[in-house]
């Protein structure tokens, strides 16, 4: 049995965090003058 708390805490991290290192890939390319061009 989840609770729901914990359930929600997961939920609520989980596309943060992938939100966060797509950012952080995306600095990374944006410095290094990459295919983006930005």
């Amino acid at each position: 049995m989840v609770e729901p708390l914990l359930c929600g805490i997961v939920l609520g991290l989980v596309p943060i965090t992938i939100f966060g290192l797509f950012l952080s890939a995306y600095n990374q390319y944006r410095r290094q003058g990459g295919t983006f061009g930005g």
